[in-house]
């Protein structure tokens, strides 16, 4: 129930520059960056319930106040706070899920927790990105205030979650600096892994770029009002939920191999033709962009879980997203320099997609002939 995303970025064109709002994007995730492996790490000896519950506690906070500040320096510091709640939320949720089937023998249903975990994400997406525009023309404030009560029964709810038994280290200095150099390690511990984790990293780092930032911007750029900007982002995202029911959790249609090569396809389909797209003709390629970042978490997660210990599994997913932050945190500045050079987002597309076919298939290509996952 994230009502602000359809009109979050317009939302802060009324109050800081096109420099400033790309400014304060990569001050969130240099933030989330920065605590990644210190948060991932705190979530394998203390718990991953409660890290949870903190981060939502974090995040409804950061919604709170967002809706009222005006200038920029009051931006900085909730990106600071937004950093916070997101790295001690990165990895813990997947790790928790895993560990939970693990200890019960049903690993091998994780893909499908996931699929049926993502179809209700995207459902409560749907709703609120609809509810979303509707609110704001109402009411300016309302979509950052009713996001962030929802946030708050997240927290509450997630202080009920039952924490799986796993191998932990008691709380010290010592063994926390230990937990993290030994969970890096894990990421990367194999010719299999280190492949596996560059090409999560790559795919990881262009489809949020396009899922936090690029597409609710191209959806403004292309022309459309806040009320159309939340029903058509809502449209795509119940397709998304109709492709996660009917087709990524079909195993026989998605195995290793496919997966792999699905990804390249996808990302270069849909970004490449950006700085070509116009009105509604830019609407499926949009969508596309959005179903690469959800199929990022169903599909390759699966695979990055099950290659990790479960006492290392939440910091070394928290290395994986942390490398994403830095792809992140370089890239986001230099696009506000384009874009406020150009003031369009339609070549960030275009330049994304180009990287993506660079950059992917080459890793694809790696992943497959070094492969441990499918044995």
């Amino acid at each position: 129930m994230v009502f602000m995303i359809p009109v979050w970025i317009a939302f802060l064109q009324t109050r800081i520059s096109v420099s400033e709002i790309a400014i304060y994007v990569s001050v969130s995730f240099f933030t989330q960056l920065v605590l990644e492996l210190p948060t991932g790490a705190l979530a394998d000896m203390i718990g991953k319930r409660k890290t949870i519950a903190l981060a939502y506690f974090v995040d409804s906070i950061q919604y709170l106040l967002f809706g009222f500040a005006w200038l920029f320096p009051q931006f900085m510091v909730l990106a600071v706070i937004s950093g916070l709640g997101e790295a001690l939320r990165s990895g813990s949720l997947e790790a928790m899920v895993y560990d939970s089937l693990k200890q019960d023998k049903k690993e091998g249903l994780f893909q499908k927790v996931m699929a049926k975990q993502g179809t209700r994400f995207q459902i409560g997406l749907v709703i609120s990105t609809i509810l979303g525009g509707f609110m704001a023309s109402r009411w300016t404030q309302l979509p950052y205030v009713a996001s962030g009560i929802f946030l708050m029964v997240a927290a509450l709810v997630s202080l009920h979650m039952v924490e799986p038994i796993i191998d932990s280290d008691k709380f010290t200095l010592r063994n926390y600096l230990r937990q993290i150099k030994w969970g890096t390690i894990e990421a990367f511990k194999t010719v299999s892994h280190r492949y596996m984790s560059l090409y999560y990293i790559a795919v990881g780092a262009i489809t949020w770029m396009c899922a936090t930032y690029f597409n609710d911007y191209i959806l403004i750029d292309l022309g459309f009002v806040a009320e159309h900007r939340g029903v058509i982002a809502g449209a795509l995202r119940l397709i998304n939920v109709a492709l996660i029911y009917k087709l990524l959790t079909n195993e026989n249609i998605f195995n290793f191999r496919r997966t792999i090569w699905f990804f390249p396809i996808l990302m270069v389909g849909a970004l490449l033709p950006g700085w070509w797209l116009s009105g509604e003709w830019g609407i499926p390629f949009v969508g596309m962009a959005m179903m690469a970042s959800t199929a990022r978490w169903i599909l390759l997660g699966k695979y990055t879980n099950a290659a990790f210990e479960s006492k290392y599994r939440a910091t070394a997913i928290s290395t994986l997203s942390m490398a994403i932050g830095v792809v992140y945190v370089i890239t986001i500045p230099l696009s506000g320099l384009v874009m406020a050079r150009w003031g369009d987002t339609r070549l960030i597309y275009t330049l994304l997609g180009a990287l993506s076919l660079l950059i992917i298939p080459p890793l694809a290509y790696k992943v497959l002939n070094n492969n441990d996952y499918e044995k």
